[in-house]
């Protein structure tokens, strides 16, 4: 694996990009259903004989809590979340029983209606939000164009260092890309996660007009007596991968130690 430390002078910060997937405003019946819900089991809870501070207390920490959840940018995390909250938080009240089991109710409509607020200011924070779009490589000659997504994010980074791409295409604090490409010039190499292989590798000297190519390992028959050959461990592919991508990102080429053949991918 190459040492050389200039790309890594040269690497720029990353760059959140405009959301592929912008959150949009919750339905106006959800906005007028969310806190008819709240005030439905607020209220079934106080008719029920549940103790009135507690549940009126605990409903608005749950409310607030999802609120603030439901901003998450995450929004994946912004809808498990508050679930988790309210199954956690409604456990105390199954084992104490009636009448405070009542209580669970508020803590359903506190949920739907702080997650629906936290939804609509998400909705619209990233509405009055500049548009941030991919950097085109043709406007950048001589330098590599570096863009990953999770999920609906995307991010960008000019001439990446060996140690970024290693990072990007292992996953950020474990979070795996949906998707990594890279590009100079004309020239393309994608990363992607197909699911009938764990990682794959394409290039082309032209994204547009292609032909797109393949890190596929040849398929090597057993001879007389011996097993078959095993597929390369995820370790291997993760450094097989992470080599193409140095190469491609200082060179523009694809790595000329990884075997490629045409891809049917593209």
């Amino acid at each position: 694996m190459s040492t050389d430390r200039t790309a890594a002078s040269t690497e720029t910060k990353p760059r959140r990009l405009t959301s592929t997937k912008p959150v949009a405003m919750p339905s106006s019946t959800r906005r007028i259903l969310a806190p008819l819900a709240y005030v439905l089991g607020l209220a079934a809870a106080l008719l029920g004989g549940a103790n009135t501070g507690l549940a009126i207390t605990l409903s608005l920490v749950v409310l607030v809590a999802s609120l603030l959840l439901g901003r998450l940018r995450d929004r994946s995390r912004a809808i498990a979340v508050p679930i988790t909250l309210v199954s956690v938080a409604s456990v105390p009240m199954i084992t104490s029983g009636a009448p405070n089991i009542w209580i669970i109710l508020a803590f359903a409509g506190a949920a739907f209606f702080g997650q629906t607020i936290g939804t609509a200011l998400r909705a619209r924070q990233e509405a009055r939000e500049a548009i941030i779009l991919p950097t085109d490589p043709a406007s950048v000659p001589g330098r590599t164009v570096l863009l990953w997504r999770m999920g609906r994010e995307q991010f960008e980074v000019l001439d990446p260092s060996e140690k970024r791409l290693r990072t990007v295409i292992k996953g950020p604090k474990g979070n795996i890309p949906t998707s990594i490409e890279l590009r100079r010039g004309t020239a393309g190499l994608d990363i992607l996660r197909p699911g009938d292989v764990p990682i794959a590798v394409l290039h082309a000297m032209d994204v547009d007009t292609g032909p797109w190519y393949e890190i596929v390992d040849p398929i090597v028959a057993p001879g007389p007596g011996q097993p078959i050959p095993a597929n390369p461990s995820t370790a291997v592919l993760l450094d097989r991968t992470t080599e193409a991508a140095v190469h491609f990102s200082r060179t523009g080429e694809p790595s000329p130690s990884a075997p490629w053949a045409l891809s049917t991918r593209r």
